[in-house]
């Protein structure tokens, strides 16, 4: 009788189940946070809901990223995109689909496709891109941004509507 009431409580939950992952991935990870930090000081995190990564081309792959540039004196930079990668070798970032850069003034850039690349702190892509101030909007096709500057070069097509 005894063995029948132990067995009745017994805690019959399935066991926990993990996602499978891609063979190519050899490391997979969710609600991801990478800071990068110099003497102490933040100069920029990113914040990804899923990061995949390859040891055989050492890619990690991101999806629906969050990058904040810290500023204290000009305002923060928030960079976010659906779809990026990271690539450690040589200290890049990669993202795509939906890329918003935008200020703390509310000054907004929108493209597909940008590079961050950490030995220049900036930011380029050979997209057309739009952003909008506050009451214009310039497109161009390929820009720069040094973002310490806050300086954006505009490679051609350059195109500006006023606003009244």
């Amino acid at each position: 009788m005894s063995v029948f009431v132990l067995r009745s409580y017994h805690d019959w939950e399935p066991a926990t189940t993990f996602k499978s992952i891609p063979k190519d991935v050899d490391l997979a990870l969710e609600n991801i946070q990478y800071t990068k930090t110099h003497n102490g000081k933040t100069l920029w995190t990113l914040v990804a809901d899923s990061a995949a990564h390859s040891m055989e081309d050492s890619i990690i792959r991101i999806e629906n990223i969050r990058m904040v540039f810290f500023d204290s004196d000009m305002g923060d930079i928030v960079l976010t995109a659906d779809q990026g990668e990271i690539i450690p070798q040589n200290k890049t970032v990669k993202v795509r689909s939906n890329v918003t850069v935008a200020s703390t003034s509310g000054k907004v850039m929108q493209t597909e496709y940008l590079e961050y690349i950490e030995a220049t702190n900036s930011l380029h892509t050979d997209k057309m891109v739009r952003m909008n101030f506050d009451h214009f909007t310039v497109s161009g096709k390929g820009m720069k941004m040094d973002i310490e500057k806050r300086i954006i070069y505009l490679s051609g097509s350059v195109k500006a509507l006023l606003g009244g």
